[in-house]
């Protein structure tokens, strides 16, 4: 018996110190000295917190290697931490399985990683020379500060050198117009040097879209005013409202009203009556909150939005991320506010099980705030990521050749006011690698796309975006392509609304371009937008239990003319990409048997978007389907819907390189008026109806018909719309009002 109770206190013993946690503080009032222990410094001045992050980083390898612990909590006090490098994670050895190290703000306190420098010294300007350059209605608000006082070695490399903040919100570069666009006024079609022949498959403004001789011509007067234009830059999307692009001026010719864009291009050109505006223009400072910055004399002038105190203005510096994970687990941040930085935040490579939670992530550069690299169940939740360059959250995990998931995920995450400074192609969120979730993210208020995927066997669902694409144009809310194996996607009960794209093309809210394929998305809702869905040549993808209010189209399956994208040495690779990958063994040919008859020319012709599915869907107020001529109506399933617009099919003419390829060129237009039409459509046991149908609740989110509608009849399932968005959890204890 005496055995017995021995060997019971020694494993209780045993399992009670796995299951201890270490609790260590920091604080920029502690001491190296200290062992850490104690939140505050005793009387005695003998104990309290640690004062830096080194110490911080010895005490967890030190205690995760002892053995004692199943982990360490770091409380850190309240207060401004300023980052000069990174902080590296790396090597930590556990005597332990499964050690876990939590970094998080001591309760009810603010703690604050920055990655800037304050100005404090701003001062009026007196130099006659630079005062006569400036507006006389401004020249006595504009301040200057020599930043060589900082001490800083390396601005950055423009356009986007750093950013100037003025209590922790982003000031303008000077910029003309101060708000909208310039057109390009004409693309001279002579001189010594053709730089670009011009894209081949169209024809703009008379010549191949984007030929050039390495001018544009102005109309205004504000150029030929000023001075020292070897650090002006324009943006502006050039060619393609899907690709801007920031180019240098080298020079203004102001006798023949000309700009000369300095090497490089533009990579596809620039074309005529396409939007731009300058920007870092000591002469356009004309407002509050504009800056410009003299690199020669590394110094910054700005207009303050208010009277200036102390500390409140800030500039980014840290061009490095803030902290760094390499192949480490189990390391969550939680509650801490990482700002003012030009690179990204947190950079996550390998590794499992670690988190970002309940932090917020504002005022970052041309950069990604949080990069997730390889590993497995790694992630960021009830996050708020706002005021960033470029994406919020970039996940790239899982392995591809073997299909082999990740898990990674980005779950309940605000994200804000992201891609203001490198736009094309940049999102709140975007998923590549294999199997990983983007869900209940709430996105907003962005000038591109919502989400990017590539890759296979993604999950995004119950993510709300909406009030994107404010510049762009052909892009979409959740937008993929160039890749016939990126396969196995799953888009479901999603909230899309209130989307307009002023560019070219506009947004379509799930956009599966050239040629994306075999996707399910399912229980959707879409509510006043450009467009739907667009299928770009995709094949077998499923559009079943979804939504649709005041789209133009709902739905649009489109055939790509140009078929030698779908050969070897075609433009976007797609055939490469299918060699790459032996789509025609496993595991590709298993798990997506389907991909195997891509590229059998005696069924359907290489690259023709069929076997797309649209069933058990409600489409109200706008029009139902746009459909390229070329392809036959019974190569898709289109049954089961609930179809209440009053335009329930558009034939899309062929795309030629005559017309402009963003033209809705119908060929016909049938409405619920064309008899045969409805009778195809019904044979196929859709409800062709007048008016809409009854919905629960609209003007609070529920979009789902009421119980006696006829959809439910035919195979509609209720959408559960109250699972949709953001949600409070432990560590997001609030809702956003925006």
């Amino acid at each position: 018996m005496r055995t017995v109770i021995i060997l019971f206190i020694l494993l209780t013993t045993s399992l009670f110190s796995q299951n201890k946690t270490k609790t260590v503080y920091l604080s920029n009032q502690g001491n190296d000295a200290f062992t850490g222990a104690a939140a505050e410094i005793n009387k005695t001045n003998s104990e309290g917190p640690f004062k830096t992050l080194a110490k911080v980083i010895e005490q967890i390898k030190f205690t995760a290697l002892d053995g004692e612990y199943s982990g360490i909590d770091v409380f850190i006090r309240g207060g401004i931490y300023p980052l000069d490098e990174s902080i590296i994670l790396e090597d930590i050895k556990s005597g332990n399985a499964g050690f876990k190290v939590n970094l998080k703000a001591y309760p009810d306190e603010e703690v604050r990683f920055i990655g800037g420098k304050i100005v404090n010294n701003c001062k009026p300007v007196t130099d006659r020379s630079i005062l006569n350059r400036l507006s006389e209605n401004v020249r006595s608000k504009v301040l200057s500060a020599d930043l060589k006082q900082l001490g800083i070695k390396d601005y950055g490399k423009p356009p986007h050198r750093f950013d100037v903040l003025f209590r922790g919100k982003f000031l303008q570069v000077s910029r003309y117009p101060n708000e909208g666009w310039l057109l390009v006024s004409g693309v001279p079609q002579s001189g010594d040097s053709m730089y670009h022949k011009g894209d081949h498959k169209v024809i703009l403004n008379g010549k191949w879209a984007g030929r050039h001789f390495g001018r544009l011509s102005y109309d205004d007067l504000r150029p030929d005013k000023w001075k020292n234009s070897d650090d002006i830059w324009m943006h502006g999307y050039w060619v393609w409202d899907w690709k801007d692009d920031f180019q240098r001026i080298e020079k203004i010719d102001q006798e023949n009203k000309e700009i000369h864009p300095a090497k490089p291009f533009h990579w596809y050109g620039y074309e005529k009556g396409q939007r731009y505006y300058y920007l870092n223009i000591l002469e356009e400072m004309d407002q509050p909150g504009e800056w410009y910055f003299d690199y020669k004399t590394e110094t910054l002038y700005l207009i303050p939005p208010e009277k200036i105190n102390e500390n409140d203005i800030m500039i980014s510096v840290l061009d490095k991320p803030m902290f760094r994970l390499n192949d480490v687990s189990n390391i969550t941040f939680q509650n801490i506010i990482f700002e003012c930085s030009k690179a990204r935040v947190i950079d996550i490579r390998g590794g499992k099980n670690n988190l970002i939670a309940g932090c917020v992530i504002r005022n970052i550069g041309a950069d990604t705030a949080i990069v997730i690299t390889g590993g497995t169940n790694n992630g960021v939740k009830s996050c708020d990521i706002y005021d960033v360059g470029s994406t919020g959250i970039q996940i790239n995990a899982g392995d591809k050749v073997t299909l082999t998931p990740a898990h990674n995920f980005a779950i309940n995450n605000h994200i804000t006011r992201f891609a203001n400074k490198v736009r094309a192609f940049n999102a709140s969120i975007y998923l590549h690698g294999v199997g990983n979730i983007a869900a209940n993210n709430k996105i907003h208020n962005a000038p591109f796309s919502g989400m990017q995927y590539y890759g296979n066997d993604h999950i995004m669902e119950y993510n709300e975006i909406y009030d994107i694409s404010h510049e762009a144009g052909d892009v979409g809310g959740i937008n993929t392509g160039a890749d016939y194996t990126d396969m196995g996607i799953v888009i479901r009960y999603n909230y899309f609304h209130h989307i307009h794209g002023p560019g070219n093309g506009q947004c379509r809210a799930v956009y599966l371009d050239l040629p994306g394929s075999n996707a399910e998305i399912y229980g959707n809702i879409f509510n006043d937008l450009d467009m739907g869905i667009f299928f770009n040549s995709g094949r077998d993808n499923k559009v079943e239990n979804n939504i649709f209010i005041k789209c133009k189209p709902s739905v649009n399956n489109y055939d790509w003319p140009h078929k030698n994208y779908f050969y070897k040495g075609g433009a976007w690779k797609i055939w490469e990409k299918m060699m790459q990958y032996k789509y025609d063994q496993p595991p590709y040919s298993e798990k997506y048997p389907v991909i195997k008859s891509y590229y059998d020319s005696s069924a359907n012709g290489i690259g023709l978007p069929i076997n797309n599915i649209y069933r058990y869907n409600i489409s109200m107020g706008g029009s139902f389907m746009d459909l390229s001529e070329e392809i036959p109506l019974n190569k898709i399933v289109v049954e089961n819907n609930l179809i209440c617009d009053s335009v329930l099919l558009n034939l899309v003419k062929k795309w030629t390189i005559d017309i402009d390829p963003y033209a809705i060129p119908y060929t016909k237009i049938f409405t619920q008026n064309d008899k045969e039409l409805v009778d195809i459509l019904e044979k196929k046991n859709n409800i062709i109806m007048k008016g809409s149908p009854e919905l629960v609740d609209p003007e609070n989110g529920d979009f789902n018909p009421k119980p006696d509608s006829p959809a439910y009849k035919l195979g509609f399932k209720r959408i559960p719309v109250e699972k949709i968005g953001l949600y409070k959890d432990e560590y997001r204890k609030v809702l956003p009002n925006e």
